[in-house]
């Protein structure tokens, strides 16, 4: 028997009970009051594709790790529903004619043991993020910040070593939440600590292996949030066993709905399918590898591959075709036109081939996983499409993280990667495009590294004019095109599952997407 399921569905029947007395209590009231209370209270059961393998608030440990952070946690700035950047624990700030001085000024907030948000609490938080030694995520982009001052207890002055313009981005991440110095002080170094935050919910229990539950926080800085009483974040590592789930009812909400499983969620009237593309899939070289060290043979693969093979491949259709870089409409450095620089054209491929000495192909490793089917599927498709121009891929499927491994070495010729970037500013694209002493990247392509890209990104981040910086990084596409250091496939359609009666709960559209676990402070049950 699993036991899991078992104690889930005792769970959701004393759920139910909870529902029904509530809907009774709301009946006895007015017509008013009924509309407003049926909103609130209530429990959602949120089934995870995994558990986390840690809750410190620095470390991106994956989405169901955020999504369960983002909960509980809450930073200076974060990334609304919306997309766009919300003032959270700052009331607001301002930033210096220079961009050196960040000036933050923190409205009245509590942390769940009750203690007040303070100006030291945001001093110690970033300090803990940027310390030396520290394994924070972003550590090297907050480590701009030269001095944290506290001039009172409600205003916090972040002085640069120099003009960085996505640093609010970077703070809006999940991984510079704010937490109590004194927990800092406390238990800062221990990554099982009991977390606490100024989010709407708050830690209530972990039960390992199965699920984590979270309990409103009514001292939470928002009026009238969260609406629910509490979430409980149930792990569903088979993929087949959370789309059941939701079916069932044993859950109300699911994450990483699979491609093959979209359209029964989207045909069922009791279910909700709530997608956004921004997630894309790629391929990634070693520029150290003798053919792909030449820009036209990596233009070549380019070209040589029909992205309706990988969409239908892998993908069951959902997806859309990528023939430039995967920068989504409306970020800094989209351009329609440049949008589809490639296209698919086998005899240009073999043009290109030829014209870089490789008239008759050559044969390569391609690297993916055999554990995640989208990815082994990728790499399958992608073989049979290099193989109309001469070029023989044998393919290399380890384990997931046995792929990460040799990712991180730069053990590969070309490599299968789906990914989106971080922050909804166009410093993400310095991620996988800057080169120099760390050559070997999870989202770099090993060894490439452009004196022009480079200093083209270095350029983004210190012009403070939004006009210049179009321009920067229009140029930054032109010669990454050029350079073709990556393969942009695919936009990939990333989706949560949903009964009908939940609403509130946003996808958060474009590279955010696995952020959207901030949005269940919204999250009602009907």
């Amino acid at each position: 028997m699993d036991t899991t399921r078992l104690t889930t569905t005792t769970a959701r029947g004393n759920n139910m009970k909870k529902r029904l007395l509530g809907a009774l209590f709301a009946l006895a009231s007015s017509v008013v009051a009924h509309q407003a209370l049926a909103a609130d209270g209530g429990t959602i059961y949120f089934g995870l594709s995994g558990e986390p393998s840690t809750l410190d608030s620095t470390i991106n440990a994956g989405t169901p790790a955020r999504t369960i952070r983002l909960a509980i946690h809450r930073g200076l700035v974060n990334y609304g529903p919306d997309g766009k950047l919300s003032q959270e624990l700052a009331e607001t700030y301002d930033v210096s004619a220079d961009a050196l001085t960040y000036t933050f000024k923190l409205r009245d907030a509590k942390f769940h043991d009750g203690s007040p948000v303070t100006a030291e609490d945001v001093k110690a938080s970033i300090e803990r993020i940027t310390a030396e030694g520290s394994k924070a995520t972003y550590r090297s982009e907050l480590g701009v910040i030269k001095s944290v001052e506290t001039p009172d207890a409600k205003t916090v002055k972040l002085t640069l070593a120099k003009p960085f313009v996505p640093l609010i981005h970077y703070l809006a991440l999940p991984e510079s939440a704010i937490v109590p110095a004194t927990w800092i002080k406390e238990h800062g170094t221990d990554p099982n600590a009991t977390p606490v935050g100024a989010g709407p919910f708050k830690f209530a229990n972990w039960e390992r292996g199965r699920e984590l539950t979270v309990e409103k926080f009514d001292g939470y800085y928002k009026q009238g949030k969260p609406h629910l009483d509490d979430v409980h974040y149930v792990f569903y590592g088979d993929e087949n066993t959370r789309v059941n789930a939701l079916k069932s009812g044993d859950v109300d909400i699911i994450d990483y709905v699979p491609w093959k499983d979209a359209a029964s969620i989207e045909a069922d009237s009791e279910l909700q399918l709530a997608s956004t593309t921004g997630p894309f899939m790629m391929l990634q070289f070693n520029t150290k590898f003798e053919p792909f060290s030449k820009s036209e043979v990596r233009q070549a693969i380019s070209y040589a591959i029909d992205r309706a093979a990988i969409i239908n491949t892998a993908f069951n259709g959902r997806g859309t075709p990528l023939f430039g870089i995967a920068i989504p409409e409306g970020y800094m450095g989209y351009s329609k036109e440049k949008a589809n620089y490639f296209s698919h054209n086998v005899e240009k491929a073999k043009e290109l081939l030829a014209k870089a000495g490789y008239p008759n192909g050559f044969e390569a490793r391609l690297l993916a996983t055999a554990q995640y089917g989208f990815h082994n599927n990728t790499a399958i498709a992608v073989q049979a499409e290099l193989a109309k121009v001469g070029i023989k891929v044998n393919l290399d499927l380890p384990d997931w993280s046995g792929r990460i491994a040799k990712n991180n070495a730069g053990d590969y010729d070309l490599l299968v990667a789906g990914t989106a970037g971080d922050i909804a500013d166009a410093d993400w694209l310095s991620n996988f495009y800057y080169g120099g002493e760390q050559l070997v990247r999870l989202n770099n392509s090993a060894h490439f590294n452009d004196a022009v890209i480079n200093d083209l990104l270095d350029q983004g981040r210190v012009t403070l004019d939004a006009g210049e910086r179009e321009k920067i990084y229009g140029q930054f596409v032109d010669r990454a095109l050029e350079q073709s250091p990556f393969v942009h496939l695919m936009w990939r359609d990333q989706s949560f599952g949903l009964r009908k009666h939940v609403k509130g709960f946003t996808n958060i559209p474009g590279f955010l997407t696995f952020q959207s676990g901030i949005t269940i402070e919204n999250t009602e049950v009907q």
